[in-house]
C-alpha cells in the first residue's frame, strides 16, 4: 500500500513520459516468482527507477573515460568490475576478452585438469 502512495506521488512530481517501453518491463517483472500484481503505478515506479540507474550508471562511467569524449562498452565494463556496489553486474557487464585469450584460458584449464588426473592415479 506504501509502495503504491509512493509512486502516484512521484508521478505526480516526476515527467510522466518513459524512455523505457513500459511493456518490457512488465514483462521482466513477471519473469521473477511470485510477482503478484502489478500496478501501473507500481510499473511506472520501476520503470524510472530503471532509467535513473542506467542514467547514473553512465553518467559515472563516462566520468572515469580519460581518453575519449565516447562512452565505450568497455568503460562501463570497467566501472563495473571496480565498484563493490555494482558488482551484481558482473555476469551481466563483463569484461570483453579475445577469442584467442580464452582459448589459452581453456588450455591451461585443460592442462591442469589432465595433471590432476594423472597425479591421482600415481597414487593409486
Amino acid at each position: 500500500v506504501n509502495v503504491v502512495l509512493a509512486a502516484k506521488v512521484v508521478c505526480k512530481v516526476i515527467n510522466m513520459d518513459t524512455e523505457l517501453p513500459l511493456s518490457r518491463i512488465r514483462t521482466i517483472m513477471k519473469s521473477s516468482l511470485n510477482t503478484g500484481q502489478i500496478t501501473n503505478e507500481v510499473l511506472f515506479l520501476m520503470t524510472k527507477s530503471t532509467e535513473m540507474f542506467i542514467q547514473k550508471l553512465t553518467e559515472e562511467a563516462y566520468g572515469r573515460v580519460k581518453d575519449d569524449n565516447t562512452l565505450k562498452y568497455k568503460h562501463l565494463s570497467q566501472y563495473v568490475q571496480k565498484e563493490k556496489n555494482l558488482e551484481f553486474l558482473l555476469q551481466i557487464v563483463p569484461a570483453k576478452i579475445k577469442v584467442k585469450d580464452f582459448k589459452n584460458i581453456l588450455e591451461i584449464g585443460d592442462g591442469n585438469s589432465s595433471s590432476e588426473s594423472e597425479d591421482e592415479r600415481q597414487i593409486k
